[in-house]
């Protein structure tokens, strides 16, 4: 369903590289297509990023690349899935997927916390022989806690995508021997969640997320227990020298041990979260 309120979703217009370090510069006033034909890399942010900001917006054109290998990896991300499952047709090419990236988990739609179940087992069998114990379960910890808030909150699905990269320095920006997990939906945002009970009332996105990162602060009412979940997986975060990554509206809350960063970007209604984990932390 597309997403129906006071302001319009933009849409990415790429460059080559569509990614957890650009994506909000690749945000386009231009409203009425996706233009993906530059791209030749997306990482699992771009990727959830451009698929919520599709669904939100609802019927856009959408430009595929002109590049057969970035259609490739757009496919084996789960891509072209999507746009069958969403769109009733398919605008992805047929291409071969020999220049796959490592993926983790396609991209996927879950509107129940088995979803949550069935990614967490996914990622431990898939990374358990990878990746440093305390980065596997700030991972499987941290989904449950996503997936939860997604349909908790949005009145929607979650969309989830997870992929490793083990690329050699400086060919993937930003994503060297990291694994990135990304859920995103297009419901109601943070600071709608928090005006519909009145036990917080947040004047602006960046209020909403920064108060969404507080330790025992919830927008569930009478529930002295809640709040905890987002707070601990943004600790784990840090403690294994990751990255988490809260966007929400116009605001975007970025968290690492170098300190938080928040910043105001295009509007996008509901939720995306990314975590960016080391695979073997130093």
């Amino acid at each position: 369903m597309a997403y129906r309120g006071p302001h319009m979703p933009t849409l990415p217009r790429s460059g080559p590289a569509l990614s957890i370090a650009n994506f909000e510069a690749s945000l386009s006033s231009q409203r009425l297509s996706c233009d993906l034909r530059q791209l030749r890399f997306i990482d699992a942010y771009g990727l959830v990023g451009t698929a919520c900001a599709m669904r939100a917006a609802g019927e856009v054109e959408l430009l595929v690349p002109t590049a057969a290998n970035a259609c490739s990896h757009l496919s084996a991300m789960g891509f072209r899935d999507f746009l069958s499952s969403t769109r009733g047709r398919l605008e992805l090419p047929v291409v071969s997927t020999a220049d796959a990236p490592d993926v983790v988990v396609p991209l996927r739609s879950t509107s129940d916390s088995g979803g949550a179940q069935a990614l967490s087992n996914l990622l431990w069998e898939q990374l358990r022989d990878h990746v440093a114990p305390q980065v596997l379960q700030a991972m499987t910890e941290g989904v449950w806690e996503m997936v939860a808030n997604a349909l908790e909150h949005s009145g929607t699905d979650a969309l989830i995508m997870g992929q490793a990269y083990r690329a050699p320095r400086g060919t993937a920006p930003d994503h060297d021997n990291r694994v990135q997990l990304v859920i995103g939906d297009t419901g109601r945002g943070i600071r709608e969640s928090f005006l519909t009970t009145s036990v917080h009332t947040p004047t602006t996105d960046r209020e909403a997320v920064s108060l969404a990162l507080e330790y025992l602060v919830s927008s569930v009412a009478d529930d002295p227990g809640r709040g905890q979940g987002l707070t601990t997986t943004m600790e784990q975060v840090v403690e294994t020298q990751g990255r988490m990554v809260v966007r929400s509206g116009t605001a975007r809350v970025s968290i690492s041990g170098e300190g938080r960063v928040e910043e105001l970007v295009a509007f996008l209604p509901g939720v995306i979260v990314a975590l960016s984990l080391p695979l073997y932390p130093g």
